[in-house]
């Protein structure tokens, strides 16, 4: 078997890597082309790769972001695509970031995108079944073309070292990027009414909204909080995680999370860490409050700040929730698990 893996993206996103990893593990002969091209030059490359490989590859594999290549692959062949989309480029851009307004002509240029590339793709692969639903309503296309695709996390980054010691001090750690639905605004209130009570609060995060967390944490002061703006390389975050009690999820009540799970969930369970998240719908497909991780109410820092006290307070149960999310990892959502079952699907059509 044989496929060509293409994308638009100028770096390899999580969910490509994971599913290129372990399409390759389970002995699939993959060729990678991805462009970091703009323009029409781009599409002039893409149509090279295509005509060289044309002849020899099963089915074709587009990566994250890039519903424009589903399209144009769609033009020139009637072998399978499936367009690895994890979510919709109108929910990213419009929904998430808001960069335009629902009903507006940019909004309707991301949902015409995504409707497109949906109806064009031979499958589409989405990163919990909440999004499907999303996907079916909103660009009317059956339940035979979704897929639902865990995004996982790349095991040779992010993987458990027993080596590694805690902090001495109780330490939760959030990280990842600075949007309207990670809660961030979440953490520094609950760092805020955790002061005092032994409890360390390390923020890895940047972006969107890096000026208004930065405004809050300097309004409340919360002396028990360290704030990272600069990046981490992989190894360096992956020992920040691993020294921590806790990894705290995506917090805030954004309808995005109706429909989302963060890269940070696959990598708190690759780590072993007992991973703290608001309950949102997508999250709790994924996992079970209780058995496989903690919760709290959505956008709630009185709730946060008393299941932090409470795995504190408790490190046997938070470590036996801390395991039992690291066999669901092993058995169900390693890069070569998570491939196998798309080459099943795939190979069944």
């Amino acid at each position: 078997m044989k496929i060509l893996y293409v994308g638009f993206n100028e770096l390899y996103h999580t969910a490509d890597k994971v599913y290129l990893h372990g399409l390759h593990s389970n002995g699939v002969d993959v060729i990678e082309c991805f462009l970091v091209e703009r323009g029409v030059k781009r599409y002039t490359r893409l149509l090279r790769c295509f005509l060289q490989h044309r002849r020899s590859v099963d089915w074709f594999v587009v990566g994250y972001a890039s519903p424009q290549a589903v399209v144009f692959l769609r033009l020139l062949t009637f072998k399978k695509i499936i367009y690895n989309a994890v979510s919709s480029e109108y929910e990213r851009m419009v929904v998430s970031r808001g960069l335009a307004k629902p009903f507006s002509l940019k909004g309707f240029y991301y949902w015409l995108l995504d409707f497109q590339a949906s109806h064009c793709a031979s499958l589409l692969m989405l990163e919990s079944q909440h999004q499907i639903d999303y996907f079916r309503s909103l660009f009317k296309i059956s339940a035979k073309k979704c897929f639902l695709a865990w995004t996982g996390v790349d095991g040779r980054i992010f993987y458990f070292d027993e080596k590694v010691a805690k902090f001495s001090q109780f330490t939760v750690i959030f990280r990842g990027r600075l949007l309207p639905e990670s809660g961030a605004e979440v953490v520094v209130r609950a760092a805020k009414k955790l002061e005092g009570q032994g409890v360390k609060f390390l923020m890895v995060a940047n972006g969107f909204w890096l000026k208004k967390i930065q405004a809050l944490i300097d309004e409340l002061k919360p002396a028990n909080l360290t704030f990272y703006t600069e990046h981490l390389d992989d190894g360096e975050l992956r020992l920040l995680m691993q020294q921590s009690n806790v990894s705290l999820g995506q917090l805030s009540n954004h309808p995005r999370l109706e429909r989302t799970v963060p890269h940070k969930a696959y990598e708190s369970l690759a780590l072993k860490l007992p991973y703290l998240t608001g309950r949102n719908p997508a999250i709790m497909e994924l996992l079970k409050e209780g058995e496989t991780c903690l919760a709290c109410n959505p956008a709630d820092a009185d709730d946060l700040a008393k299941k932090i006290s409470w795995a504190k307070d408790h490190p046997t149960e938070s470590a036996v929730i801390a395991q039992r999310g690291y066999e669901l990892y092993r058995s169900t959502l390693t890069a070569q698990a998570l491939a196998s079952r798309l080459f099943k699907k795939v190979t069944e059509r």
